[in-house]
């Protein structure tokens, strides 16, 4: 392995020290899930479940199959710079005026 080597320590041009590359990567469990034919039933089994939130006869699960839902189909909210006015002499902080997302 010294002959792959130059003089100052590094590897000659053309030759690594990992001749046979970057190993395979193995099957992931999320993989092993999706590849799985019982994947659907799983996820339609937790959506019937969320479906029964608010009914009579709820699942006693229904509202931790709700949230896994949610947090899966609404995307994560990121905080956004909000630019604000003070009064100084008040110390009150005056938020710009809401606008109502329905009104567009």
């Amino acid at each position: 392995m010294s002959t792959t080597r130059s003089s100052n320590g590094t590897f000659k041009k053309g030759q690594s020290g990992n001749p046979g590359g970057r190993p395979k990567k193995g099957s992931t469990i999320v993989d092993s899930f999706r590849n799985d034919p019982k994947c659907e039933d799983v996820i339609s089994k937790l959506i019937g479940i969320a479906s029964t939130l608010g009914t009579k006869d709820q699942h006693p699960d229904a509202m931790a199959c709700t949230k896994l839902v949610v947090e899966r189909i609404v995307p994560a909210l990121k905080s956004s710079e909000m630019k604000i006015q003070s009064d100084d002499s008040s110390g009150f902080v005056f938020l710009p005026k809401q606008q109502n997302s329905e009104q567009s």
